[in-house]
């Protein structure tokens, strides 16, 4: 069983991306991109096109998530397909560039799509009503049923987990609840809760957290001394509406999810120790790749230096050579000269032996 979801973020679409593709929570092959050259270069090729159209402002993407039950016997590269099937199958996506990463880090596997908002094919703005969004969950369970996998059932939270209904303290606030959920209507309650659940998987500590909350339009009151922290909607409160604050108490009654304290300051810790253990691997391939560069940089030396020193030598030989060549050319000159020399003092010789000849024989 999979579900389909709309994720509400305001983070960068590089922060989005960067997320979605950690080492830590996918791998190479589990990485895939629909009309982009390849995964590692989304980002690139996703800001190219909108520089092309002139797009930068507004909502840069559109993030969504398909998940699988916990107890769905699904294998990462099965569920990996299953998303790229879908997407390749969705026409909302055609003329759209997307990134496809499925995730394996937690007890349910699940894929994320992040999906330029500019077509590369005539620049225009994603857009997506409600029906369309269903009409994606439908594909969805379309193409699990086609690879032997169960359907969608109702009653299950946004992480894969049984629930018998969604809660809420007023019938109103309960189908307000339901509504935004399908994706009919805006929920500062959603938007709250998907920001705490984006917010908790990257943040290190307590600080880190509340900035990214700020830095996604909402405040954070969090102190030792109350029993609750408070999430506000600061666009919604600037705009002076009184629904706007929600404890974290009320979204766990509403989505069955810990937003407690201890249970964000878990998440936290584990966070800061995987950034910890990936910091010191990079390093020590950093180290590793700065050894490699420092040999290949003293062998190519001495390879230049070697090859110097063998025309160098080449040369010197070759002078030698053509200084002998010339000693000899000398010689053979000096010795053609003389051979001249002789020559002539032989015929000069044999010319007065003949004059002398007739001399004594003249009548």
């Amino acid at each position: 069983m999979a579900i389909i979801k709309a994720v509400s973020s305001k983070s960068p679409i590089k922060t989005a991306i960067v997320y979605v593709s950690k080492k830590e929570k996918t791998e190479q092959k589990l990485l895939s991109g629909y009309n982009l050259t390849s995964p590692e270069t989304a980002y690139e090729e996703m800001q190219i096109t909108k520089e092309v159209w002139s797009k930068l402002e507004g909502r840069t993407y559109k993030h969504y998530v398909q998940s699988f039950a916990p107890d769905e016997a699904i294998t990462p590269e099965q569920a990996h397909t299953i998303a790229k099937e879908f997407v390749e199958s969705c026409p909302q996506f055609k003329g759209f560039e997307v990134l496809i990463a499925t995730h394996q880090d937690r007890e349910h596997i699940h894929t994320h799509f992040i999906l330029n908002s500019v077509s590369f094919e005539d620049g225009h703005k994603f857009q997506q009503k409600s029906t369309e969004l269903q009409e994606m969950k439908n594909l969805s369970d379309k193409i699990c049923l086609e690879h032997g996998f169960s359907l969608t059932h109702k009653g299950r939270t946004f992480d894969g987990e049984e629930r018998e209904e969604t809660t809420a303290y007023k019938k109103e606030q309960y189908r307000l609840l339901q509504r935004a959920e399908q994706g009919e209507v805006k929920s500062y309650v959603q938007d709250i809760a998907l920001a705490v659940m984006e917010c908790r998987e990257q943040a290190q500590n307590r600080e880190h957290f509340i900035d990214m909350m700020n830095a996604n339009g909402y405040g954070v009151v969090w102190s030792d001394n109350r029993k609750y922290i408070t999430f506000t909607d600061l666009a919604r409160q600037e705009q002076g509406e009184k629904q706007c604050k929600i404890r974290n108490s009320k979204l766990e009654k509403y989505y069955h999810i810990d937003f407690s304290k201890e249970g964000l300051e878990s998440e936290f810790a584990d966070n800061a120790r995987s950034t910890a253990e990936r910091e010191r691997a990079d390093s020590i391939i950093e180290r590793a790749e700065a050894a490699y560069t420092s040999a290949e940089i003293n062998r190519r030396d001495t390879v230049d230096e070697l090859h110097e020193s063998r025309v160098k030598e080449k040369d010197s030989t070759i002078d030698r050579a053509n200084r002998e060549a010339e000693q000899q050319r000398l010689r053979a000159e000096e010795s053609r000269r003389i051979a001249e020399q002789l020559e002539r003092e032989r015929e000069e010789l044999d010319e007065r032996s003949k004059k002398k000849s007739r001399g004594g024989f003249s009548l």
